[in-house]
Order: C-alpha cells, then structure tokens, then sequence
C-alpha cells in the first residue's frame, strides 16, 4: 500500500471515529473501556496517529454497529446491516483462498506479503495489521467484511 493511502486511511478512520463517538455521546474514556483499551491508544487513534490492531478494529466495529468499510473511509454510505461475530481470521482466509482458487504462493508472487507472513496467517500463528487486511480485500475485490466474514 502506498504511502499517500496509508495516509488517507489514517485520517479516515480518526475522523470516522471521532464522529462516530460525537453521535453516540461516547468518552475517549468510555471508548477505551468498552474495548479494553489504554486511554493513550484511542487518543493515537483521534489524532490520526495510528490505526487499530485487527481485533480493536473489530470490537469498536461491533460497538458502533457499523461495516469495517465505513469505519476506514473506504466507504462512505453506511449500509444498515446486521454484522455476525468474526470467526478467526485464519479460517477466513483459507476461505478465501480456496473460493478464488488461489493458493499462497500465488498470493506472495502478486502481493507485497512474503510467503512466511501468508504462511503465518493461514495457519494462525499471527494476525494481520489493519493495513495488511485493506490490501487483502483490494486483492480479493471484496468489503473488509466480507473478508473477515463479518456479512451475513
């Protein structure tokens, strides 16, 4: 992912969040209780300074019953949907592999991930960054919930 992107995607998910907590009368300290995180992240998150790991993303997500997609800036209309809990990112992405017909080596040769990383996420063994699982769904042509099976 590019650097100006990286960017937009920052500052699209700290002012989506920021609007989403003025709507809902929510505390940056409310905020990071109800997602068990330190005070000092969401206010990373509001000044733009860092995105969520993959599971925060999810919990504030699921708190704001919103898509991932709108949450990032990705999308700008906000669908009235009713999400599913995620299951675990590793079944998701053999999921999505094999309903494509891709394997992981394929994968590495046409994305930026090595076959270690795609190796790691396949089986578990680590979750993917936020920015990691954007470039996924451009690969795969699909929503962020989509690809996390967040879509019922």
């Amino acid at each position: 992912m590019d650097t100006q992107k990286e960017t937009d995607i920052l500052s699209n998910f700290g002012e989506t969040l920021s609007e989403l907590m003025f709507d809902a009368h929510l505390t940056p300290e409310a905020l990071s209780k109800a997602i068990g995180a330190d005070l000092s992240v969401i206010y990373r998150y509001l000044r733009k300074e860092q995105l969520p790991t993959l599971q925060r993303a999810l919990a504030i997500a699921d708190l704001f019953a919103c898509s991932l997609d709108y949450l990032f800036g990705l999308s700008h209309a906000e669908p009235h949907m009713t999400y599913r809990p995620a299951p675990p990112f590793a079944e998701r992405f053999r999921t999505m592999l094999a309903q494509h017909g891709q394997t992981r080596y394929y994968l590495a040769k046409k994305t930026q991930f090595s076959a270690q990383t795609l190796d790691d996420w396949y089986h578990g063994k680590r979750q993917p960054g936020m920015e990691s699982v954007i470039s996924l769904a451009e690969h795969f042509h699909c929503s962020l919930d989509e690809l996390l099976g967040r879509e019922s």
